[in-house]
């Protein structure tokens, strides 16, 4: 062979190795990329999407992260607690509240849950105590003399309808009886008793607001019906309905309230027990906390009455209004 021939052999040798050469390297890649493939089939770990059924495992560690969640939970459990703290915090408040509510019971006491009532009086000395308020001082003369306190009504000065006259009195809360020895008798003359028209007085527990008259009353004297006796009298939105019996001119009267019902007991001074009442009178409509006390009234304009008291009491219902 020539040195041509052996050139054109040696470059179809080159050139054969070379597309040899190109087709290991193309199948070389296949083969890895199949490999690849089969990594990918590492995708087969996409298999281990069963592996999202590790996803069920990310539920899982999301319940438990949920657990932590719940944990969080728990640390809202113990901002509850915090709360519950500042909830004890608040109990503790209501506990002071309570303790003030214990307080108003205390209070309370003014009236009928047994407590303080208000002081009663004998009278003595020489002035009214300032623990007592008058209510009308106009339709009035209040005296304290010789252990014994005197209203001396002005002519007209009458407690009927919406008129009025005059009322000694203190604030009494709840269930209550106050009791006063009362005597009827003419101004002029106290060795006599009255003899004009509605010359009474005794107890009273009035409502102490409202723009009517509203109030319960027990009082002995020359009547309505023009003779000596007990009266009763109940006036609602400045109406009133009374009734009288037969009686002397000294009493002594107890006005008792337990709830809505209001009970008027009258003797003679110097008796014991309460063996005689008028009819209980119902009146839901007065309030809790009411003006108890004395008056004294008459239904002429030239009067000649006054009412004598020797004293009176605030009690606690206790046992019964009897007793």
């Amino acid at each position: 062979m020539n040195a041509a021939g052996r050139r054109l052999a040696r470059f179809l040798g080159s050139l054969a190795a070379a597309l040899i050469a190109a087709a290991g390297c193309s199948a070389g890649g296949e083969a890895s990329g199949t490999g690849g493939a089969a990594a990918t089939g590492g995708g087969s770990a996409t298999a281990g999407a069963p592996g999202t059924g590790g996803g069920p495992a990310a539920d899982a560690s999301a319940t438990v992260g949920g657990s932590e969640a719940g944990g969080s939970a728990a640390a809202m459990g113990g901002t509850g607690e915090a709360a519950g703290g500042a909830g004890a915090g608040d109990g503790g408040a209501g506990g002071a509240v309570g303790a003030g509510g214990a307080g108003t019971a205390g209070a309370a006491p003014t009236g009928g849950t047994g407590g303080a009532f208000p002081a009663g009086d004998e009278f003595e000395g020489s002035a009214l105590s300032p623990d007592w308020t008058v209510l009308r001082p106009d339709l009035a003369d209040v005296v304290v003399s010789g252990g014994a306190l005197s209203l001396t009504p002005h002519g007209g000065a009458l407690w009927y309808q919406a008129s009025q006259g005059v009322l000694v009195y203190k604030l009494v809360t709840g269930d209550f009886k106050v009791t006063a020895t009362v005597h009827a008798r003419r101004a002029s003359n106290r060795d006599q008793t009255p003899n004009q028209f509605a010359d009474v007085g005794g107890l009273m527990g009035r409502n102490p607001s409202g723009s009517s008259e509203n109030y319960v009353l027990g009082v002995v004297g020359y009547a309505e019906m023009n003779q000596l006796a007990v009266e009763h009298k109940s006036t609602t939105n400045s109406r009133s309905t009374y009734g009288e019996t037969a009686f002397t001119a000294d009493a002594e009267l107890r006005l008792c309230r337990t709830g809505a019902t209001f009970t008027i007991y009258y003797r003679h001074p110097g008796d014991t027990g309460w063996p005689t009442s008028v009819a209980p009178i119902t009146r839901a409509d007065l309030p809790a906390t009411l003006q108890v006390g004395m008056i004294a009234y008459t239904g002429v304009r030239s009067s000649d009455y006054v009412s004598i008291f020797d004293r009176i009491t605030f009690e606690p219902v206790g046992a019964g209004c009897d007793r």
